[in-house]
């Protein structure tokens, strides 16, 4: 899993540079073709504003020679044949002295109080046909020449082929865009950049394009990044290919759980007195396609170590789903099912997760979940590992101590947890015998229990001897190959359909070590 893991890394790096050399060569020809729009847009401009100087010389002419019927004609041929003109008009001591229009009327209201600029903006309300205008003014010995361009004019040279670019002209604080009126903007926005001419007063607002763009890699850079894909992908099987003739004991353990090699095996846990089934602990068991069974206690501190004990339980956990679900109806009520839950699951953050998906495989059927906690772990270092049984325990999960007595939390685990069970270790069981005091502890320990209100599983039981120990001193609920060993999903099935009241003559003490 580790190389493959590596394998897909080093693809998805190399997948993830390609696209952002790609991405970069695309945004660069995106701001490239963006000011070359801009460039394009200003000449235009600039040629418009050139046709609106030639015409100035004209009328700065008729303004010395004064507004004659022919000079009238030659301003109304000013505008008419230089194709982007509106109108030209001349100011003589702030009167107005003669314009191209018929009758020598004016476009602009109130035209002999506009302000003298080189060049300016003006909104359609300061023109008499409500459309803006772009005025070029230059001053003569006794007054000024208007020349103004229709706004059609100057919105097409601001038109470009792209979608995404939208361009304005600026004069000063006004600003005309493709569409709308002249607004007064007296800051440039932080998104523009502005390309200023080098021969009139103006400047071309364009939009810096965005460093990423899905549309414009899926628009422009499609065929690139299927290639790259292509590359990626050959380049991760080669390497996983080459990394996987080197395998250590943890990818073979991984493999083994992606490919389901980790199988639940159940023993019995039942009535002293009936041997009636009263559930089942879950236990794993590697069923190596070569090696046959691999005993738990190999694969499994391997597992805790790795962190790949929180797949294995989670593997495990459906499988007991897949297996169990369908018998519920055959089950007793109240019939446990056991899982072992190690401690570095229980503080993972899909544990909570993985245990209601759990209970949810059995949701509305008569069986108790149990987890089953080993004290073989230091169980109170994690504040999480704490709320998060109590959590469980609170939506209907039963909590058991497995291995009680052995490991490191004692009496603190009882205060902290709500435990429902504790799992005498079979250490303290094998004592019992017909020998004096050989069932001291395991006195201790049930007294204990009793006075703190927990119910007891005896585990390991294997003799006789032990069984009548436990029944006299009303322990119910027994574990052990004096029941029955662990076995397959099969060989379970088996027993619970046939004879599930007797335990005993299924599995005698001489069948433990088959």
């Amino acid at each position: 899993m580790r190389n493959s893991l590596l394998a897909f890394v080093s693809a998805l790096a190399l997948l993830i540079v390609g696209v952002l050399i790609i991405n970069w060569q695309l945004w660069h020809l995106a701001q490239s073709n963006t000011v070359a729009m801009a460039k394009n847009s200003a000449q235009t401009v600039e040629s418009m504003l050139n046709e609106a100087a030639a015409a100035t010389v004209t009328a700065q002419r008729i303004a010395q020679e004064g507004c004659t019927s022919q000079a009238q004609l030659d301003l109304g041929a000013e505008a008419a044949l230089k194709p982007h003109l509106r109108a030209i008009m001349i100011l003589d001591q702030g009167q107005i002295m003669c314009t191209s229009l018929p009758g020598n009327g004016v476009l602009i209201k109130a035209l002999t109080q506009l302000p003298y600029a080189r060049l300016s903006l003006l909104s359609g309300a300061r023109v008499k046909d409500g459309l803006p205008v772009l005025l070029l003014q230059t001053l003569t010995p006794g007054g000024r020449v208007i020349v103004s361009i229709s706004d059609a004019h100057v919105r097409s040279a601001l038109a470009t082929v792209a979608h995404d670019v939208s361009l304005s002209l600026r004069v000063e604080d006004r600003v005309l865009a493709h569409s709308g009126d002249v607004v007064v903007q007296e800051n440039k926005p932080a998104r523009l950049s502005a390309l200023v001419s080098l021969r009139y007063p103006f400047s071309i607002d364009y939009p810096l394009p965005p460093f990423f763009s899905a549309d414009r890699l899926m628009q422009q850079g499609w065929g690139l990044i299927l290639l790259i894909v292509f590359l990626s992908m050959t380049i991760g099987l080669i390497l996983r290919r080459y990394l996987g003739k080197s395998t250590t004991y943890e990818d073979d353990l991984r493999k083994a759980i992606e490919k389901g090699e980790i199988v639940p095996f159940y023993q019995p846990i039942v009535n002293g007195e009936t041997g009636v089934i009263q559930g089942v602990e879950v236990l794993a068991r590697w069923k190596h396609p070569k090696s046959g069974f691999i005993p738990p206690n190999v694969f499994i501190p391997i597992a805790e170590k790795s962190g790949l004990i929180i797949p294995l339980t989670k593997s495990l956990m459906a499988q007991v789903v897949s297996h169990l679900n369908p018998l519920s109806s055959r089950l007793p009520e109240g019939f446990h099912i056991g899982i072992n839950i190690s401690a570095r699951h229980i503080t993972s953050d899909s544990f909570l997760g993985d245990c209601s998906h759990f209970h949810q495989g059995f949701e509305g059927k008569r069986v108790k979940l149990v987890l089953e906690i080993t004290e073989r772990e230091p169980l109170l270092d994690s504040p999480h590992l704490i709320e998060n049984l109590n959590s469980l325990h609170t939506k209907g999960f039963v909590i058991a101590l497995d291995d009680f007595g052995t490991g490191y939390s004692g009496l603190s685990c009882l205060h902290e947890l709500r435990i429902d069970y504790i799992k005498i270790d079979q250490s303290f069981v094998s004592r019992v015998s017909g020998q004096k005091d050989s069932t001291m502890l395991l006195d201790c320990v049930i007294e204990l229990a009793r006075k703190m209100s927990l119910s007891i599983v005896a585990e390991g039981v294997e003799t006789l001897e032990q069984l009548e120990y436990l029944n006299r001193n009303k322990i119910a609920l027994l574990q052990g190959y004096y029941f029955g060993k662990p076995v397959s999903y099969i060989e379970f099935i088996k027993v619970l359909l046939s004879k599930p009241r007797a335990m005993k003559q299924d599995f005698s003490p001489q069948t433990k070590h088959a």
